[in-house]
Formats: C-alpha cells, structure tokens, sequence
C-alpha cells in the first residue's frame, strides 16, 4: 500500500463526511424514519464524494 494512495484515500473520507454533514445540516424533512435524500445539490455532492472516495480505496488496495 502506498503512501499517497493512503492519504488521498484518507482526504477523500474527510470530504464524503464533510458533504454528508451538510445534506443533512440542510435536511428539511420532517419525518426521518421513512424519509429519503434526493434531488437536491447536497445530494449530488455526495454521491459525487462516494464515487471519489471509491476510487481512492481501488487504488490504495492495488498490489505495489
């Protein structure tokens, strides 16, 4: 495993946690239990930081 790839992966995690804090700082729902998060820029940029933070941990797993 190398360096970089651990640190990117880890700043990757940092930034899928900090866009999930404001999809949910910005949640207008008022019924959690049966409430979902869609259609919205908070959303979006989340699912955008899943899909970077996927690839950080692919390439952190790859054999030296």
């Amino acid at each position: 495993m190398k360096h970089v790839a651990l640190h990117k992966a880890k700043e990757e995690a940092l930034r899928f946690l900090d866009r999930v804090k404001e999809l949910e700082k910005n949640d207008t729902t008022e019924d959690t239990k049966f409430s979902y998060y869609w259609g919205s820029k908070y959303t979006g940029a989340v699912k955008r930081a899943s899909l970077d933070l996927t690839r950080a941990l692919a390439e952190m797993r790859k054999p030296n």
